[in-house]
């Protein structure tokens, strides 16, 4: 089975389908991993790797990030061509890779991935790392709080969002007789799929919403194939340690931060290990500065880990079996950060815009008392126990097998 992974976004979108990538593999199959030219040390040895180009921490560290952390609408619509050019730049390199393909796997972003794959009559499955239901019910996490809404306010909105998705590749067009005609590059939108979709998180973090999708757990290398020996963490032994880290999400005053996890670490009486680009070295006898250590082996050696609710991000803490606390910047972060509060394991979501010093040191007493460690002890060793890239391959020869798109002489069994 010859299969094209296609992943647009940060690297927390990226290492999943490395993940998946490894483990099929493994299995005999014939990866093609398409993925940004920055992640392609995520890729295992032995894939095959074409690269796009574009740069998610450049994106969303300029303007456009900034007016989607705000959600201000007007600084979206200027910032329009830069967010169509990263999701449609996947086109080309997927083009060259489908051929022969048997299928085509993409991320929930990979908008022009799909299109093409459709023009070419490959079939199509979608990966997504939150609920992201083609029909209109579910919780829809894109959009923060979006959940707490009422069901039919939900769907209206729900609706309207994937009338524009079409348009977010990019469009030609404008107003001819007095009627705005629009054409879209890519009208594949968020879900667009003809196989069904993958949804790459642990079932335990669903209970209760409605899934449009074969939910298979996260997607992570096996513990053997992680190296446990990384530099600089095993000393997080002495002492009670915390982990804080915003992954892709840009910092624009690295030493205010700095400075504020060191106070509130003080007042409650741990240190903090701190993944922050541009501080890798420092230490202040409360603080040490880590640089791109696996989430991993670091929430291994912690008491509690400290991150901005990024999908992935939230897989490797529950796997770990720590409490969390969540500090949300944007999209999904806030939804996985309700989730994880629903499930006792953290203390509530603390956005990005309200951090300080007094909420962080009252959010880490929370999230060290007893409850929550001893709930995110069990829950890590369910997540622990699931196969999520193993459930994921054998949903993948199933929608070859019953689909018969098999080509000819393409793969191996």
């Amino acid at each position: 089975m010859r299969v094209v992974l296609a992943t647009v976004g940060t690297r927390g979108d990226a290492v999943p389908f490395a993940a998946l990538a490894a483990r099929l593999l493994r299995e005999g199959h014939e990866p093609v991993l398409v993925t940004h030219e920055s992640f392609r040390d995520t890729a295992p040895a032995g894939a095959v790797v074409r690269t796009v180009p574009g740069d998610a921490h450049q994106l969303l560290a300029g303007p456009g990030g900034r007016a989607l952390r705000r959600l201000d609408p007007v600084g979206l619509n200027r910032a329009r061509g830069e967010f169509a050019a990263f999701v449609s730049a996947v086109a080309a390199p997927v083009s060259a890779a489908l051929e022969g393909a048997d299928l085509l796997l993409a991320s929930t972003f990979a908008i022009g991935a799909v299109d093409v794959a459709r023009q070419r009559g490959v079939p199509v499955v979608r990966a997504h790392q939150w609920p992201e239901n083609e029909a209109l019910h579910g919780p829809m996490p894109l959009l923060p709080y979006a959940w707490a809404l009422p069901e039919p306010a939900r769907r209206a909105l729900r609706a309207g969002m994937r009338r524009a998705e079409p348009y977010l590749g990019g469009f030609d067009g404008g107003w001819r007789r007095c009627r705005l005609r629009l054409h879209p590059h890519h009208p594949a939108g968020l879900t667009g799929t003809t196989h069904g979709s993958l949804l790459a998180v642990s079932p335990r973090l669903l209970a209760g919403l409605p899934v449009d999708a074969a939910v298979t757990g996260w997607w992570q290398e096996p513990e053997g194939q992680r190296d446990p020996n990384i530099p600089g963490v095993e000393p997080l032994s002495a002492g009670t340690w915390v982990a804080m880290g915003f992954g892709s999400m840009p910092q624009a005053h690295p030493e205010r931060l700095w400075e504020l996890a060191s106070t509130a670490a003080r007042r409650v009486g741990v240190r903090v290990a701190l993944q922050l680009p541009g501080t890798e070295g420092w230490e202040d006898g409360t603080v040490r500065g880590l640089g791109a250590v696996p989430h991993e082996a670091l929430f291994a050696r912690v008491a509690l880990a400290v991150h901005h609710g990024g999908a992935g991000t939230t897989g490797a803490a529950a796997r770990a079996g720590v409490p969390t606390v969540v500090v949300p910047h944007v999209a999904d972060q806030f939804f996985w950060g309700h989730r994880a509060q629903r499930l006792g394991i953290s203390p509530p979501p603390l956005p990005r815009a309200l951090l300080t010093a007094d909420r962080l040191a009252r959010a880490l007493e929370q999230g060290l008392r007893e409850a929550p460690r001893r709930r995110a002890a069990a829950l890590g060793e369910q997540v622990r126990a699931e196969d999520g890239t193993g459930t994921a391959v054998r949903h993948l020869e199933r929608v070859l097998a019953h689909s018969g798109a098999r080509r000819s002489g393409a793969g191996t069994p």
